[in-house]
């Protein structure tokens, strides 16, 4: 199989999986709190829609990481590369990120979205606060990726 087939598959893996993983933490928070059960099905439809309309992004995003973490012949060892960027995100300390309304931080093993404090997120997120995702959430991200 040649570089190019394998770089191919490993995006459409990578993309799938995201797609699969995001729609079971949405599943999580929708378990913790039921009154987003409606708001649900166009969170996953807002997350769907932007993996589409992202796609290029994404894929140009792995091809530049590509030439870092494959060998010469396009193969990935994605248990190593999962458990050193699990290291990596539990030591780094926190940092803000942030572009337009998606505002949050990421470091010592957590990235949390902050959500506005506004009458339509509060109506479709409920007074959360923020979207947090953890180690244990990046783990069942590697098993989906693995598979």
């Amino acid at each position: 199989m040649e570089v190019r087939d394998k770089l191919m598959g490993l995006k459409d893996k990578a993309i799938d999986s995201l797609g699969l993983w995001i729609e079971g933490r949405i599943d999580d928070f929708v378990s913790q709190n039921p009154g987003m059960k409606v708001a649900s099905v166009y969170m996953k439809r807002g997350a769907k829609n932007y993996l589409a309309r992202e796609r290029g992004r994404i894929e140009k995003a792995i091809d530049n990481a590509a030439l870092f973490i494959c060998d010469e012949e396009g193969n990935i060892d994605s248990d190593m590369l999962f458990n050193d960027m699990l290291t990596m995100f539990k030591e780094m300390e926190e940092t803000p990120f942030g572009k337009g309304i998606i505002q949050g931080t990421i470091g010592k093993g957590v990235v949390r979205f902050k959500l506005p404090d506004n009458p339509i997120f509060n109506l479709l997120f409920g007074n959360t606060g923020a979207i947090k995702i953890t180690e244990a959430d990046l783990i069942e991200l590697k098993e989906l990726f693995s598979t």
